[in-house]
């Protein structure tokens, strides 16, 4: 559902599951993907959407890895914090290319190596999270920035993005098309079947959209024809 966190009337604040603003595109369908890099298009793309609806700021991604039989799997990006943190940045880095500016997810379970990983790349955007008591966590971890809740914002001020690009049409279904492409990932081609959004699967294909056109790419890959082109989440 996609729906905003109203802090003023100067701040309202986005916040959706990816997939219910790019159709099949997850967090985990980014960390599955051969390019990484794709994550900052898309975070552009989330902008301009973002943008479009009168939005300045957006909630991004997650600080918690994917665990074995987790109940929201798509709202991870990988088990690897480290390919996570990375995920992060080119997606906060493609919003404020596209004038929204950040709020990374640190809602939930919060993962020290992700927290690190992003300190190290000097990533520290500002933080959604639940309340202070998450800040305070946070900020004994050496992530010091301003944090919004649902009650408000703490520690300063959120910031605002200056002269922003124009907002423009964005392809999206090119878009889409590249990211599912890139991450058909090869679980254990002993078994003929295909998984759609399954990362828990041990047999066939995994892929994340349930389109014709990517299900008889999955069994092309299991035929041998194509190679596999997602990295295992």
């Amino acid at each position: 559902m996609i729906c905003s966190i109203v802090l003023s009337e100067d701040v309202q604040i986005l916040t959706a599951p990816l997939e219910q603003l790019l159709k099949d595109v997850s967090l985990l369908s980014l960390g599955c993907n051969q390019n990484l890099e794709l994550a900052r298009d898309v975070g552009y793309a989330v902008a301009m959407l973002a943008r479009l609806r009168g939005y300045e700021y957006c909630v991004i991604g997650t600080m918690s890895t994917l665990k074995q039989d987790d109940e929201s799997p798509l709202g991870k990006i990988s088990r690897s914090p480290y390919i996570t943190a990375q995920v992060l940045v080119y997606l906060a880095e493609g919003l404020v290319s596209g004038g929204v500016v950040p709020l990374l997810n640190a809602t939930g379970e919060v993962d020290p190596n992700i927290v690190k990983s992003l300190i190290s790349r000097e990533a520290v955007y500002p933080a959604y999270v639940e309340d202070e008591s998450k800040a305070l966590l946070l900020e004994r971890m050496g992530y010091a920035t301003t944090f919004a809740t649902p009650q408000g914002v703490i520690r300063g001020k959120l910031p605002r993005l200056v002269d922003p690009p124009p907002i423009e049409t964005i392809d999206i279904d090119s878009l889409r098309r590249q990211l599912l492409e890139g991450a058909v990932v090869l679980l254990n081609k002993n078994k003929r079947s295909v998984s759609v959004n399954d990362p828990f699967s041990k047999d066939g294909v995994l892929v994340f959209s349930n389109e014709e056109w990517l299900i008889e790419k999955a069994y092309r890959v299991l035929d041998g024809k194509e190679v596999p082109t997602g990295r295992l989440p």
